[in-house]
């Protein structure tokens, strides 16, 4: 293969040499071409005549061309060269060139996935090839040495352990009267002794350490000698160890559950604490002390051995835990999540328990995979990851909490705003939530972002700062800005028409201004709608030309074909100019009398007296009669007898207005009672007629008033009030032999009621 890249080599050389005379014969000027040594090119033809005397080698130098020549792509820079038919680029290709590109980089996905599974499998079996040389004895033991070792470890961790547990002894005996105020007091107070007993616990470790250097110090080669390197290993190894456990025992409290924080039960407690303490003590003793000392005592290699067994057992141990527990921390998460009272906390609480064994599975083998393949430095990456990823998610679970409490609550304004813009709190409690939970999704999705970026599986920080993460940021960034200055803009118009449509001191809002201003909020939420849409679609990369474009055409087509619905719309202007509607009048529209509920721009929605509901298109109203315009009037219409003194009939007409005034439809009504007299002469009454001023949409209510006071009145003063009836006449005998009285006519008055059920008859 290295003689082919030599042929390969040469081509190029000849090439080269001839490009200048092939541009000098063209008529064309050739830049300055560095001379090849003689040499060099005599070396290449020579291969070359070589190669191609051979069949084989032959075979395989046109084959390494064809690969070069297919893989060589285009500069994006080249111009066509006139003439050359194949560099033309044919019209459509460019979807089949972008599949070819997806290909490729699936391919290279997949093939980096391979290559480093098989380079995690190489490294593991390069750290297992440490115990094949230590057992062939290519690797000597020094067991010597390794025996002094182990005395200095184990006498220095007997002193320090020692110290530890007197401490404890003595610590233990604090930890009960401390106790008694977790188990009396509050949530914060409880807090408090267990970050006061995990103080005591960490200095506890403090002083084991300590006195474990004293004993290094004093037992081998005293204080000039120092403490040796094993020794210092084996005292840090104690202290994370002690630390670690500290930790543990702050979460889990065993034996203490006055100061649990977490829902754990006692036996669920002490089994976590056991089996993670378990774990630490393998690990930690592990990596950081029988590691180093196999490096110092033995070899590298043994210790890079020893150190890939100790973390695949603690990954292998873990596993199995997370494995044989994960359907008892889902029911134990269940069973906590009943006793929350929030919905979203419940069900969080639920997916966390149902999927905790996933989340727990990966990060052991992430940390396995850091342990392997980067053994030196894993202890600071792992750390460091670690505890990027709490911080993370405590910072994204805050976040979240946050927002969640602001979603549940609502927004709440105080309580002058709210009687200035009482509309304003619904408008911001009908978005604001909404937007929230936008924010929330977002955050879960950095906070996932984040977490991939910090164990390496992802780089986001360097996707956010390429050009396609800066266009994508900017886009996706300027039309949500766009959408939220809309919305401000949308509810500063909103609550500028509530402000105006107040009623204040000195000023009362008409029901045109009511009108105008609702058309107003409608008209300018369309077109604030509508900008902002197009604005926010034009800055992701949509192009809103073909939009407008089609806008206007689908506005030209219905401006032809809907000729009704443009009439609707120029009536309805011209009613509103001459304020013949408003929201709230009695009219009489098309034929249908009712109370107006809203007009829009082609129509005017009414209710009549029964409750139906009427939606009455403008072009079809040919004349609108209001009765809330100005003043109104009741024309009280009386029916009184024919044998009624009209004067009394008149004065009991004037007491009933006086009491009418005398209650509260007195201010609703203007001026004096206006009488007309006499109007008609009916069938069975006299008709008299008045008439009351009232303001507007008051005239029914007084009418209803002043006739139970008419009626009263009347009553009082014996003045009938007459109903239909008829006077039948009979006539007598001339002479009546009885008695010589003169022939009298006989007065019989009947109702209408009995004439139709009883005939008359003649005396």
């Amino acid at each position: 293969m290295t003689i082919l890249r030599c042929c390969l080599f040469s081509l190029m050389m000849i090439f080269a040499g001839m490009s200048p005379v092939l541009a000098q014969e063209s008529g064309g000027q050739s830049t300055a071409q560095e001379q090849v040594p003689s040499a060099d090119v005599e070396q290449a033809n020579q291969a070359l005549i070589k190669v191609l005397n051979d069949p084989e080698s032959r075979a395989a130098l046109i084959d390494l061309l064809k690969k070069n020549a297919g893989s060589a792509q285009p500069a994006d820079g080249d111009r066509q060269v006139p003439g050359n038919e194949a560099a033309t680029p044919v019209e459509g290709a460019s979807q089949p060139l972008q599949q070819e590109n997806f290909a490729l980089r699936i391919g290279e996905y997949t093939r980096a996935l391979v290559d480093d599974a098989g380079y995690l499998l190489q490294q593991a079996m390069r750290s297992l090839n440490g115990l094949v040389l230590v057992a062939r004895g290519d690797i000597p033991v020094k067991w010597d040495r390794v025996k002094d070792i182990a005395v200095q470890v184990v006498m220095v961790l007997i002193a320090a352990y020692a110290g530890f547990l007197i401490s404890q002894f003595v610590a233990k005996r604090l930890y009960p009267r401390i106790s008694v105020y977790a188990r009396y007091g509050g949530g914060l107070t409880r807090t408090f002794v267990l970050v006061l007993t995990s103080v005591v616990d960490a200095v506890t470790v403090g002083l084991g350490w300590a006195v474990g250097n004293a004993a290094a110090l004093a037992s081998f080669g005293g204080l000039k000698a120092g403490v040796t390197l094993q020794e210092s290993l084996a005292l840090n190894a104690f202290f994370i160890l002690g630390m670690a456990n500290v930790s543990l025992r702050f979460i889990f409290a065993p034996g203490r559950p006055e100061l649990r924080l977490l829902p754990f039960t006692d036996q669920s407690s002490l089994y976590w604490y056991r089996r993670l303490r378990l774990f630490m003590y393998w690990m930690i003793f592990g990596v950081f002390l029988a590691v180093p000392i196999a490096n110092v005592a033995v070899s590298f290699v043994l210790g890079n051995a020893l150190r890939f067994i100790v973390v695949l057992l603690g990954m292998v141990y873990l596993l199995v835990l997370v494995h044989q527990n994960r359907h008892r921390v889902n029911a134990g998460a269940k069973d906590y999540a009943e006793h929350l009272q929030s919905a979203i906390a419940k069900r969080a609480l639920v997916l966390v328990g149902q999927l905790w064994h996933l989340a727990a599975f990966g990060y052991i083998a992430a940390v396995f995979i850091i342990w392997v393949t980067r053994p030196f430095d894993a202890t600071t990456i792992i750390l460091r990851a670690t505890g990027l990823s709490i911080l993370t998610i405590m910072a994204g679970m805050a976040i979240s909490l946050v927002v969640t409490k602001a979603i549940k609550g609502g927004i709440r304004l105080p309580d002058d705003l709210n009687r200035t813009l009482p509309a304003l709190q619904s408008r911001l409690n009908a978005f604001v939530p909404r937007l929230l939970k936008f924010i929330r999704f977002a955050v879960f999705l950095a906070t996932v972002l984040l977490l991939l970026d910090i164990w390496g599986l992802l780089t986001i920080a360097e996707w956010l700062a390429s050009e396609a993460g800066v266009q994508l940021l900017s886009s996706y960034g300027s039309a949500f800005l766009v959408l939220f200055v809309a919305f401000v803009i949308w509810l500063a118009v909103m609550s500028w028409v509530d402000l105006r449509l107040q009623s204040r001191s000195g000023y009362i809002v008409t029901a045109r201004e009511r009108t105008l201003f609702q058309l107003f909020r409608n008209a300018s939420t369309v077109v604030i709608v509508v900008m902002a849409l197009l604005l926010s679609l034009s800055e992701v990369g949509i192009d809103i030309g073909p939009l407008i474009a089609g806008a206007g055409v689908v506005g030209l087509a219905i401006s032809f074909g809907a000729q009704t619905l443009v009439k609707d719309i120029i009536t309805g202007a011209f009613i509103q100019i001459e304020n013949a509607i408003n929201e709230g009048d009695v009219v009489t529209v098309a034929g249908v009398t009712g109370t107006v509920e809203g007009i829009t721009v082609r129509s005017v929605r009414m209710r009549d007296l029964d409750g139906t509901t009427h939606i009455i298109p403008f072009s079809s109203v040919d004349m609108v009669s209001n009765f809330m315009r100005g003043f109104s009037y009741h024309v009280a219409l009386i029916g009184v007898a024919y044998d009624t003194n009209i004067s009394d009939a008149k004065d009991a007409m004037l007491e009933a207005f006086r009491r009418l005034q005398e209650t509260d439809f007195g201010p609703k009504i203007i001026g004096d009672f206006e009488m007309h007299g006499v109007t008609n002469f009916g069938a069975s009454s006299i008709d008299i007629r008045g008439r009351i001023k009232t303001i507007p949409g008051e005239q029914w209510g007084v009418g209803r008033a002043y006739n139970e006071f008419v009626k009263q009145v009347f009553d009082e003063r014996d003045i009938e009030i007459p109903f239909p009836q008829v006077t039948y006449h009979s006539a007598t005998p001339p002479f009546v032999e009885e008695d010589s009285k003169p022939k009298q006519r006989k007065k019989v008055d009947v109702s209408a009621d009995q004439l139709e059920d009883d005939a008359p008859a003649e005396d």
